[in-house]
């Protein structure tokens, strides 16, 4: 930093400051430092700033005078009280070398308020904690070691905090899930900002529970991840209720990935086309393809494609409302139907769709992979009255986008 930006950083500070010489007089104040210790002077003067405050600080003067040590803290945060009036400051004197001490003046007041809003949000968020039962919320530092833990996280992991704060967060994910993977997480949530993933938790004892998980980069003032929150969402009852849905569920749902089949879905498309076309409402489809899914197959293995379907259609279920229908239409090509919904409305949620799965993170035999989507939005019109013709325009989008580059949503445009 050069002299004129330290010049300006000790003029323009909010705190005051003031350089004494070892009798107490000063030397230099800033603008903060005249404002806040003035009124604590008969005259208004800062020249004595020892003297000044005698009859309120009676010991200062001692004190000054018995410190020893070439540097330290002679005095640390003495709250002061202007006579006649509600108003305070705390000061802090510091020797920094022989015959030279500098004050620091911080007004109550602003220090009460920044504590109360502290001790307030702290509040609010305990509140957030205990309301909240399938939720466990952390922080780790960039090492991916952990530096917070919240009862929320000690409900869902069974880990005390006096146990797991200070360790890695390997401890909480299952024993094929090592440094390799938790430092290449990281290293996508600090890339992007955040990243996600569905899969297995450790709890204390060793039993998993399976989840899904939002990593988020906590950024410094320079912009580098200085941190990262975690908030784990236990889905374990929600899975075996799907579980158990998906066997329980005839031929209209697909057996794989829990949506719509294809017959089924087009069963509802046909019913909420013509529905849109009496009442004169929009509706939107999306149509989601994979990028490169063969070679990325190949890449992984002949399993991935399964759990890659399975991801899909999942983050499709998680973005679109309770009133939107997911179908698998094709063997990797998924259908979103959007009632009430007009074109732009489409385009955000398939933007919502597509940035999701880029983010996501496969656990198991398969972390390491990315993969995206091209997805293609057509909206009912004049010219599209029909299933078939939303299901070909939407594809005539998704052609669009490949020929784009893929990983990109394209919206149907006559």
């Amino acid at each position: 930093m050069t002299p004129e930006a330290l010049l300006d950083l000790f003029l323009l500070s909010p705190v005051g400051l003031v350089e004494l010489n070892e009798d107490g007089r000063v030397e230099v104040a800033n603008l903060a430092a005249r404002r806040l210790l003035s009124p604590f002077t008969p005259t208004g003067s800062l020249e004595d700033l020892v003297g000044a405050l005698n009859t309120i600080a009676p010991d200062l003067s001692a004190r000054v005078r018995g410190f020893d040590s070439p540097r330290g803290v002679i005095v640390d945060s003495v709250e002061l009280l202007a006579p006649g009036s509600q108003h305070g400051v705390f000061l802090s004197l510091v020797k920094v070398a022989t015959g030279r001490i500098v004050a620091v003046a911080t007004d109550a007041a602003e220090l009460a308020n920044a504590r109360g809003l502290v001790n307030r949000l702290e509040q609010r968020l305990h509140a957030v904690e205990g309301a909240v039962r399938e939720y466990a919320i952390y922080t780790i530092d960039r090492e991916g070691r952990i530096d917070s833990w919240s009862e929320a996280a000690e409900r869902v992991h069974q880990w005390p905090a006096s146990v797991v704060v200070g360790q890695a967060m390997t401890v909480l994910l299952p024993a094929d899930h090592g440094e390799t993977y938790l430092q290449d997480t990281l290293a996508l949530a600090a890339r992007n900002g955040w990243c996600e993933e569905e899969g297995h938790r450790q709890r204390q004892d060793g039993t998993l529970f399976w989840s899904n998980t939002v990593i988020t980069a906590l950024r410094g003032a320079s912009g580098e991840a200085r941190g990262f929150s975690v908030v784990t969402h236990d889905q374990s009852e929600r899975r075996k209720l799907e579980e158990q849905a998906r066997d329980d569920a005839s031929s209209t749902t697909d057996y794989l990935t829990g949506v719509a089949a294809r017959r089924a879905f087009f069963d509802v498309a046909q019913s909420e086309v013509a529905r849109a076309r009496r009442y004169g409402q929009p509706l939107t489809m999306l149509l989601v393809d994979p990028d490169h899914f063969q070679d990325t197959v190949q890449q992984h293995g002949e399993g991935f494609a399964n759990e890659w379907l399975r991801a899909i259609a999942w983050v499709c279920r998680q973005e679109s409302r309770t009133t939107d229908v997911v179908g698998r239409v094709g063997g990797e090509a998924f259908a979103v139907l959007l009632p009430s919904t007009e074109l732009s409305g489409g385009l955000v949620l398939a933007e919502r769709i597509r940035e999701r799965m880029q983010r996501h993170v496969f656990a198991g035999d398969y972390q390491g992979a990315r993969c995206t989507l091209s997805i293609g939005v057509a909206e009912v019109s004049e010219g599209i009255t029909g299933v078939d013709g939303l299901m070909t325009t939407a594809g005539t989008a998704v052609e669009r986008a490949r020929q784009a580059g893929m990983n990109l949503v394209v919206g149907y445009d006559d």
